[in-house]
């Protein structure tokens, strides 16, 4: 993914990315099929016979699957990482672990799942925190701001 540009009021990027989906990936075989290979394998030169294929190849995909732009919105709670989200899926997995676990590790293992609860639940909070923290700084309105904040931690108001 090529990102071209952030657009800072709507938290929005721009990408380039190809277009693709099921009727581009049948147009892509339909012509592969139709293509008229014999010729162009003929002879003993390897290189010659792969830059062929290659050229046809590429020549089909590109007509078929052209670059496109695209914009991905960010979500609303900005605080959210990738690292977050994966630490947040392992600690599912662990948490299924222990309850399919029934034998002496169980213990150790639910030692386990506790401590990261409590690393992954401080991490979370002190991400969040940074985030609102920079959105009342950066804010024009930092009361208003300030009351948007506490208004969608407390569940009144879903657009902020």
């Amino acid at each position: 993914m090529l990102i071209l540009n952030k657009d800072q009021e709507k938290e929005s990027y721009i990408y380039i990315e190809r277009k693709l989906n099921k009727y581009t990936i049948e147009d892509f075989q339909l012509k592969l099929c139709h293509e008229t290979w014999e010729p162009d394998f003929d002879g003993n030169n390897i290189g010659k016979i792969f830059n062929t294929f290659l050229n046809i190849f590429l020549r089909t995909h590109y007509s078929n699957f052209p670059l496109i732009q695209a914009k991905y919105k960010m979500n609303q709670n900005s605080w959210i990482t990738l690292r977050i989200v994966t630490s947040s899926k392992n600690k599912r997995e662990l948490y299924k672990e222990l309850q399919n676990n029934n034998n002496n590790n169980n213990v150790i293992l639910a030692s386990y799942y506790r401590d990261y609860s409590k690393i992954l639940s401080m991490v979370m909070r002190r991400a969040e925190k940074i985030e609102y923290n920079k959105l009342i700084l950066n804010s024009l309105n930092k009361v208003t701001t300030t009351w948007g904040i506490i208004n969608k931690k407390s569940g009144r108001n879903k657009n902020y």
